[in-house]
């Protein structure tokens, strides 16, 4: 069986200066005819690929070289019917279509006849405009130069033949267009959304040549509202490619800003675009005055009837025992007993098993590397908050605050607090228990034990962990938990309330606080507390007294104190007591702590006098 990941890439048109031919196969074939050369009985067909990317809609011509589970050898022929190019006015006409293949399987080989004769002999005959063999699978847009056929009626061929054992040909999205010269097309732009006082943040244009002639330079500005930063960048991008561009000029301030950039592109290759309207582009950015740490959250989609779904649970817990201090991981479970619509619902999960990271990168995929490739490239973002669960365990009552600490200013901030309430070590005897296991017998590879039980394994033989059991808020946070202005340094509250089920185990669940971006859903940060031990090891909140430097690896010091005796405690964040300290302190002496030796981490550090006690979060580096 072929496992398939695919990855791809949204093209767009725009900035053409007239459209002679276009066809997206939403309709079906609209005359174009395919011809099975070698008579195998497979061909060109219009079928849906809206579930490979949406961007393809709900018609794509495919050809297939990999029909059920069996090589083949296609030589298969489509040939669009007749093209009027004889009432072309312009100088440069292109040839435009998407091609995608399989990104595991991605070898394809075809190619592009442009004819004054639909006759399949006679087109095989001639020399194809364009031939190659796939290398990469994404989604991308070819172009093909057509003005020596400018004053003729012609017919466009796609030929798939000469590869085996491959898996799909998907071809779309067919224009041919008369082109600006000198144009391109803004199409992304890519920058840190925080940044540390004084640190550098590259903004990166990706730019789709638009034009008739290659780009060789392009002149790029930000501007902050204040000034401009406009430079001219060598780049060569060929037509209809698309490219990436740095910009020299770094965002970089020394002071908590907020910025809104704009950016554009203002001349190509020494010249002025031809077609400005598609040239521009805003981001936000935000100086943050202290690191907060940053905790990545996966929501891994599974269910007890998914038989590939052992490979998130493994790969979850590898997570959980190697990462405890950066990864976050909660089983979304659909259609079991364990499911929660609302959080089943929210997540929308394509296909199981998936995984959601902090929101943002959705329907990834769940092997272990993938996880570890995720983490590693979200757990080094700098994040405008950090976040802390306190509160009090009456029995099964719990109440929950959720505390973020802003270190930035927002004028308009959309952000809403929430919380989510996991459980492990989850246990039934239904027969909705039982897990579907495809690694039963090993064919299916190893896979952390499941290749040596049945299928499916017995429910009295399963134990599910990091199942979420509650969404406190609902799936996008509770309204009104944030306010739209924030100041750096302010420290916001929202208390939740939670009744632990009797069916449940308190000492097995987690209460998650999470801020969401409104804007597009993204977890900006996460923290997970112990449930029993929310009070005990966290404690209040006070900004009775300082701590720095924070983050620290050698030592802190605690200022602001008033006279008396203190205890001095540094727990972990499961609430177990790492060193303490015992001090008599003058009015306004400083204490200094050290910390050398204790692991790189988050924890809270805690200073009781006979009367208060107070606590702050420390980050060891």
């Amino acid at each position: 069986m072929k496992k398939i990941t695919l990855l791809f890439l949204l093209s767009a048109f725009c900035g053409f200066s007239q459209t002679y031919y276009s066809n997206d196969f939403e309709s079906g074939l609209a005359g174009w005819t395919a011809n099975d050369l070698n008579n195998d009985g497979q061909g060109w067909s219009i079928l849906n690929a809206s579930s490979l990317n949406s961007a393809l809609g709900s018609g794509s011509l495919m050809s297939f070289s990999y029909v059920n589970q069996v090589g083949i050898t296609p030589n298969n022929l489509i040939t669009s019917p007749s093209i009027d190019l004889t009432s072309v006015t312009g100088s440069n006409l292109f040839l435009f279509y998407d091609q995608l293949t399989n990104t595991n399987y991605p070898d394809e080989h075809y190619a592009v006849y442009v004819t004054t004769s639909n006759d399949p002999a006679t087109i095989v005959a001639s020399t194809p405009v364009f031939e190659t063999t796939v290398s990469n699978g994404s989604l991308v847009t070819k172009s093909i130069n057509l003005t020596s056929f400018i004053g003729q009626t012609v017919y466009v061929s796609f030929r798939h033949f000469n590869c085996f054992d491959q898996y799909y040909l998907v071809i779309d999205n067919v224009k041919i267009k008369t082109l600006l010269e000198n144009d391109v097309q803004l199409v992304s732009a890519k920058l840190n959304r925080f940044g540390l006082l004084n640190s550098s943040n590259t903004i990166t244009y990706t730019v789709k040549n638009t034009g008739s002639n290659p780009v060789t330079n392009l002149t790029i500005n930000w501007n902050d509202g204040t000034n401009d930063h406009i430079l001219t960048v060598n780049k060569n991008i060929a037509v209809g490619a698309t490219g990436t561009v740095n910009h020299p000029t770094p965002v970089q301030y020394s002071t908590v800003v907020e910025k809104d950039l704009a950016l554009s592109i203002t001349q190509v290759n020494g010249s002025a675009d031809a077609d400005p309207s598609n040239n521009t582009g805003t981001k936000n950015f935000n100086t943050v005055s202290q690191a907060s740490p940053k905790k990545v959250l996966f929501e891994e989609g599974t269910g007890t009837w998914c038989g590939w779904c052992p490979r998130g649970a493994i790969a979850m817990n590898y997570m959980d025992t190697t990462y405890p201090n950066e990864f976050i991981g909660i089983a979304v479970h659909n259609e079991d007993p364990m499911m929660l619509p609302e959080y089943d619902g929210g997540a929308g999960f394509s296909g199981f098993p998936g995984m959601n990271v902090d929101r943002i990168v959705l329907g990834a995929d769940v092997s272990q590397s993938t996880m570890v490739t995720n983490l590693n490239s979200r757990k080094t973002l700098t994040t405008p908050v950090s976040l802390v669960a306190t509160g009090s365990v009456n029995g099964s009552n719990i109440t929950i605050n959720a505390n973020a600490t802003f270190r930035t200013n927002f004028s308009n901030a959309n952000y809403k607090l929430g919380v989510i309430i996991t459980e492990s070590n989850v246990t039934g005897t239904a027969n909705g228990y039982k897990q579907t296991n495809y690694y039963a017998g090993g064919a299916n590879g190893v896979m952390g034990g499941y290749e040596t039980l049945p299928n499916p394994v017995p429910a009295n033989q399963m134990v599910y962990n990091h199942v979420g059991r509650a969404l406190l808020g609902g799936y996008s946070g509770q309204d009104g938990s944030v306010p739209t202005t924030i100041t750096d340094g302010q420290t916001i509250t929202y208390t939740f309330n939670y009744t632990v089920p009797a069916t449940s185990n308190i000492n097995n669940m987690h209460a998650i606080v999470i801020l969401i971006d409104q804007n597009n859903g993204e977890i900006i940060n996460a923290k997970s507390a112990e449930l029993a031990t929310l009070a005990v090891s966290q404690n209040n909140i006070a900004p009775s007294f300082d701590i720095y430097p924070n983050p620290t690896s050698d030592f802190f010091n605690i200022s602001n104190l008033k006279s008396g005796d203190y205890t001095i405690n540094i727990y972990d964040m499961s609430g177990r007591l790492i060193q303490t300290n015992k001090k008599e302190v003058i009015e306004n002496q400083e204490l200094t702590i050290a910390v050398k030796g204790i692991s790189r981490g988050e924890y809270i550090v805690n200073i009781a006098s006979e009367n208060s006690s107070f606590s702050k979060q420390l980050l060891i580096k």
